[in-house]
């Protein structure tokens, strides 16, 4: 049943209650406006505009990695939970499905979109540390080939930083969190099919952000990744170290916090525009302080068209082409798999003529779908026994999720009907008066051909796992059928729509020549000497890969190149 809405009242406490709840996590991570802008310390040298997957990771590792930053993160969200919902057992944090129509109020608690439309999106996650409370995980890297468009000095330092931010992430070590007979089985089967199936070029293990065993003796695994536990932990460490003072601290955290403008001038950015809880605030940067979007390709792109426009901005806009296959193969076309029930993932690398693709491959041994125990945390054991003691006597469940790059297009004026871009909505504003965005995304020949070939590449290798085609059953159309999927089929059920990968990038891309690009190599406008790009905005290019591992690395990159006096 409802609850009444909490009234402020003129009483100050030091930890706010709610019916429910203490709200310590919020009171210990987060500071208001006052406290972190009136406290008489230095002045900032950055100021973070988003708190989601990467900006929360950029004000950590600023804080860690440069003694003399003074760091203000500002967040439209508030705090929702400290850590990945996957992490938090059955909690019912989901996301919402995509709606073409914004219903103007909040979808599972702090889903909103900001934004306009031709296709159906999920939205954005109004909470600090964004997507990567919710993303699925998976972290390729991006290939030479892919890497081949974006500015060399860029290329090789993402090449030199994955393995940290693997690391740090949990993608290595690879073998801590799937293994087991299934995946020993599956392993060789699935190379077998990689040599034998055109356009399947390599097999990986599956590049998983999570840590499921103990880094080091005595110490907790991390379990799945987010941006926000090394936020909270860097935050609680500044406090300790200033003594309790915000004069001396060098990290601020400020939910609720909406940038409406960032206004430029001589070169620079020299003020932002904030609401606060309904107030509008004013804060002036000093000479030496940078401010970095990071809320969004798409919000961080509405943010410079509305801030500071150059007529480059929100072109070359990419996202992913998505199908999803699930198939079950007979259980002995894979060898003795075990007794029990287990969970194996693989990563496929694959290339058309067109474009690169990639296969996100997961098999169990269960009677349900091939992911029912990939990433949940089971408290009851009692439960997890029964899972593991019930397996399929009969098949094993696969899924092969396909992910194939845009291409995008740099060179065409926005708007345009048949390219992919952002612009500002000339019809409508949002509840602050201002412009919101349009994305408009679009499928070139040559992207419609890459995922042409991407499917038939995925379904031939489940073909070859099987072995034949009287071991092999695929679901749609309500149910499992012996004829595989018709390819040829209209708006099929297993594509995804364009809208709904959360990997929109490309629109204030990185270059050398100013003529050409958004960007510099570092991420820094061309035009302004303090104003940045650090999210999938920045990306030249997209390749297959899935976005957050290379957005996390441009995050540290920047984090440990921005200039700090």
């Amino acid at each position: 049943m409802p609850l009444p809405q909490l009234q402020p009242t003129g009483g100050q406490v030091a930890v706010q209650e709610t019916a429910f709840s203490t709200d310590a996590l919020g009171r210990f991570a987060c500071s208001t406006w006052a406290e972190a802008t009136g406290n008489g310390g230095a002045p900032f040298t950055t100021v973070v505009v988003g708190g989601g997957a990467y900006g929360a990771h950029l004000a950590a590792a600023l804080y860690r990695a440069r003694p003399t930053a003074r760091v203000l993160l500002l967040d439209a969200g508030s705090l929702l939970v400290a850590e990945h919902v996957q992490n938090l057992g059955r909690l019912g944090l989901d996301v919402p499905a995509p709606v073409e129509v914004d219903p103007g109020t909040a979808r599972d608690l702090v889903w909103g979109l900001p934004w306009r439309g031709n296709v159906a999106f999920p939205g954005q996650a109004y909470c600090l540390g964004g997507k990567s409370l919710y993303w699925g995980g998976w972290c390729p890297r991006l290939l030479d080939g892919d890497l081949a468009r974006w500015p060399a000095a860029t290329a090789a330092d993402l090449r030199t930083r994955y393995t940290r931010l693997e690391s740090e992430t949990g993608v290595v070590p690879g073998t801590d969190f799937v293994f087991g007979e299934l995946h020993d089985a599956l392993s060789p089967a699935v190379a077998a099919g990689v040599a034998a199936v055109d356009g399947l070029t390599a097999v990986e293990p599956a590049p998983l952000a999570v840590q499921g065993s103990s880094p080091v003796s005595g110490l907790f695994g991390f379990d799945k990744f987010s941006s926000l536990p090394l936020l909270i932990d860097m935050v609680r460490r500044d406090v300790r170290t200033a003594g309790g003072s915000d004069a001396a601290r060098r990290l601020f955290v400020v939910p609720r916090a909406h940038v409406l403008a960032l206004h430029a001038g001589g070169g620079r950015v020299q003020t932002v525009e904030v609401d606060v809880a309904g107030d509008r605030q004013l804060l002036g940067l000093g000479a030496d302080c940078s401010v970095v979007l990071a809320a969004g390709a798409i919000e961080s792109t509405r943010l410079a068209l509305h801030s500071f426009p150059t007529p480059l901005m929100g072109r070359n806009l990419m996202a992913h082409l998505r199908s999803d296959f699930a198939v079950r193969v007979h259980r002995d076309a894979l060898g003795p798999v075990g007794d029990r029930v287990q969970t194996a993932a693989l990563l496929v690398r694959g290339q058309a003529q067109t474009g690169a693709f990639h296969l996100q491959l997961t098999a169990s041994t269960s009677r349900g779908d091939s992911d029912d125990l990939l990433f949940k945390m089971v408290p009851d054991v009692e439960e997890l026994e029964a899972h593991l003691a019930d397996p399929d006597p009969q098949w094993v469940p696969l899924t092969l999720r396909g992910v194939a790059e845009m291409t995008g297009d740099a060179g065409t004026p926005v708007p345009h009907p048949e390219r992919s871009w952002i612009d500002l909505s000339p019809f409508e504003h949002d509840e602050f008066g201002v412009p919101r965005a349009f994305v408009h995304l679009m499928t070139s020949g040559a992207d419609l051909q890459t995922w042409r070939e991407m499917d038939v590449a995925a379904l031939a290798l489940a073909q070859h796992l099987a072995g034949g085609p009287g071991r092999i059953q695929y679901r749609y159309d309500g149910g499992w059928q012996d004829q595989p999927f018709p390819l040829e089929r209209p708006f099929p059920e297993w594509h995804r729509g364009l809208g709904t990968t959360y990997h929109e990038s490309g629109t204030l891309w990185m270059g050398e020549d100013a003529a050409t690009s958004v960007t510099d190599p570092l991420g820094r406008f061309h035009h302004l000497a303090n104003a940045y790009s650090c999210d999938q905005a920045a990306f030249p290019t997209v390749g297959s890969a899935n976005p957050v591992l290379t957005g996390l690395t441009l995050a540290d990159r920047l984090a440990h190149q921005l200039p700090v006096p």
